[in-house]
């Protein structure tokens, strides 16, 4: 605690002085006296013992004196005429623009591609010759195995090695018969996936409002006109018809 005395008075006024740059922060015991004269600062009530020298006769702008400053019961003054501004206030974030159609459609294309490989590489269910049900993953790494197979069935090699996707499991002889199944129904399940998902991106694009682009899913059945004619005969097989 300290003791000041304006310039243009003879009181010595106990106070909490705090020196920050160009501002000093003036913190009052009693009453607020505001005064914008410049003052002297003392360590004592009686005003012998001067702690400030000249360094606080040119403080005589407000530089700051409103309900903040009230709090701390109070006000402040700087020595190069500068006052407290409010900062701007931030403004605020634009709103995302509304995607257009034909963002939306892309969208939707890449939405329905990542599905497409997803169920591609998800696998197919194979019934083999003795009747049992083998699952194959078709990973990238598993289709080009299998394509690099077709030469050894071809030729009519028996006990063909598979090498699965999965490191947990070891390598097992397939019979050419088996081998044939794996690779047929392997090949039947990736061409359905692309032959499907070119023609509903063909649908996609051809659709008119967002609200529709967005309805789409995988899967879903493609009006006739938008169904390629290898797509016609595989939807054929599949029911029978």
């Amino acid at each position: 605690m300290a003791y000041l005395k304006f310039l243009d008075s003879q009181n010595l006024i106990s106070c909490k002085v705090i020196p920050s740059g160009n501002v000093v922060t003036l913190e009052f015991l009693g009453s607020v006296i505001v005064d914008k004269s410049g003052f002297y600062l003392y360590l004592d009530p009686e005003g012998e013992l001067d702690i400030g020298g000249d360094d606080y006769l040119g403080y005589t702008t407000i530089y700051r004196n409103d309900e903040v400053t009230a709090e701390y019961n109070g006000y402040q003054l700087s020595n190069d005429g500068s006052v407290w501004t409010s900062p701007e206030p931030a403004p605020e974030p634009e709103p995302a623009p509304e995607p257009t159609l034909e963002e939306v459609r892309k969208a939707k294309v890449q939405e329905m591609n990542a599905l497409q490989q997803a169920a591609i590489q998800s696998g197919v269910n194979v019934t083999l010759t003795d009747g049992t049900v083998e699952h194959f993953t078709l990973t990238e790494h598993d289709q080009t195995s299998l394509v690099g197979l077709q030469s050894q069935v071809a030729a009519g090699e028996d006990n063909i090695p598979w090498h699965t996707s999965d490191e947990g499991e070891h390598c097992k002889f397939y019979s050419n018969a088996d081998m044939g199944l794996i690779i047929t129904q392997a090949m039947a399940w990736v061409t359905w996936h692309i032959t499907y998902f070119r023609d509903l991106r063909i649908y996609i694009r051809s659709l008119s409002t967002k609200e529709e682009v967005s309805a789409v899913t995988y899967g879903v059945e493609l009006p006739e006109e938008y169904q390629s004619e290898p797509l016609k005969v595989m939807i054929a097989a599949q029911t029978g018809e």
